[in-house]
């Protein structure tokens, strides 16, 4: 567990199997039977883990939510696949199984249900508990609200506070109080080179902008119809944007452009945690009123 950031007192399991690079807040609580991590994982803010079985993929970021399971539903489990980003005060629950895919975001509110149950079944109350399976590249907006039994396919982007109580296909644009398809078969869209460049100017030039209150400053140019030179000093890195892939010095200067990249919806993933250094005006303040940890 080289690399691996937490503090074990809040972590209480019979089995784990937690790779390098991850970092885990020490306040986060984590109570398992069996509880696995993959490298580059960070799970931040007051996160709960509560279940038998955690499974959590690479290179997830997971800020502040809550993952439970009752100890009287017997196997609760949940699977989270790569590269996810899951929000503050989303809850998911895993009271049967919760299986989520790879590049699945799940915004702020957000609640995930495979059971429910609280009044008298012997009057005639519905009882449910059936598993919830979320598939790849699936965005799931603030507020919205996830029924159990249901199956999200890939590609899918939820609006704002929906209700999704019926089985979501491929491709769509679905959202409503109850959820509605609006728009199928419109993701993922092939973009042309020029609506890339496009995409990388707008990117690049913001960029530039917020290097004015970075404490350094670096050249940051397209070459080669979709790749980006990050040039610092005497260092230089490529992103190659159609291949996912960086060549050249690794700096936490070029660092702070990836993760700059990420926050644009460009993503490289290194096995490491996305860092970016403060700006100025952050680091001011966090002297003159000492919050340093």
């Amino acid at each position: 567990m080289e690399g691996v950031r937490i503090t074990k007192k809040k972590i209480f399991v019979n089995h784990k199997n937690i790779d390098d690079n991850v970092v885990i807040s020490e306040d986060c609580e984590i109570l398992c039977d069996s509880l696995s991590i993959g490298e580059g994982t960070v799970i931040m803010g007051a996160t709960t883990i509560h279940c038998k079985e955690c499974i959590i993929g690479k290179n997830n970021f997971i800020n502040g939510c809550m993952i439970e399971g009752s100890l009287t539903a017997g196997n609760a489990r949940i699977k989270i696949g790569n590269e996810n980003l899951i929000l503050q005060n989303a809850r998911l629950n895993c009271n049967d199984y919760l299986e989520i895919g790879d590049d699945v975001n799940i915004g702020q509110y957000v609640s995930i249900w495979t059971h429910a149950s609280s009044m008298n079944v012997f009057d005639g109350y519905p009882y449910t508990k059936k598993p919830v399976k979320i598939g790849s590249h699936v965005w799931i907006t603030a507020g919205t609200t996830v029924m159990p039994g249901i199956n999200i396919g890939s590609h899918i982007v939820i609006g704002n506070s929906s209700i999704v109580n019926t089985d979501l296909p491929d491709g769509c644009f679905a959202a409503g109080v109850p959820v509605k398809i609006i728009k199928e078969n419109i993701f993922p869209r092939k973009l042309s080179i020029q609506e890339k460049r496009n995409i990388l100017n707008d990117v690049i030039n913001e960029y530039h902008d917020l290097l004015k209150e970075k404490p350094f400053d670096a050249t940051v140019e397209i070459i080669d119809d979709v790749k980006i030179k990050f040039s610092y000093h005497n260092t230089v890195t490529i992103f190659d944007c159609e291949k996912k892939e960086i060549t050249g010095a690794i700096t936490r200067y070029s660092e702070d452009f990836r993760d700059f990249l990420r926050y644009r919806g460009i993503k490289f993933f290194t096995g490491k945690p996305y860092q970016s250094m403060k700006p100025i005006w952050y680091q001011d303040v966090v002297k003159k009123y000492h919050l340093e940890k």
